[in-house]
């Protein structure tokens, strides 16, 4: 976020506090929270690995996603592609 903030002439603190006020999450809540939903239209929409998914949707790796993903959907993203897929 630091250089986001510098491309719009804020400090990273100001910048955070005003992404907060306007969007009720932190960048970083923000940022994961995309992520997780890319995440989701993958898993429904294709046959790519967790590990492929996890890449595409900017996760350091695969365990980062399946603790992201659990976090947000409660669940881990092969569980929920076997729902989505009616397999469960």
């Amino acid at each position: 976020m630091p250089r986001l903030a510098e491309r719009v002439g804020l400090s990273a603190r100001h910048f955070a506090r005003l992404f907060v006020s306007e969007t009720g999450v932190t960048p970083a809540v923000w940022v994961e929270t995309s992520r997780v939903e890319a995440a989701r239209g993958l898993l429904e929409t294709s046959a790519h690995a967790p590990k492929q998914v996890a890449t595409r949707c900017g996760f350091a790796d695969v365990n980062v996603l399946r603790r992201a993903f659990s976090r947000h959907v409660g669940i881990t993203p092969s569980e929920y592609r076997k729902r989505f897929r009616g397999e469960a």
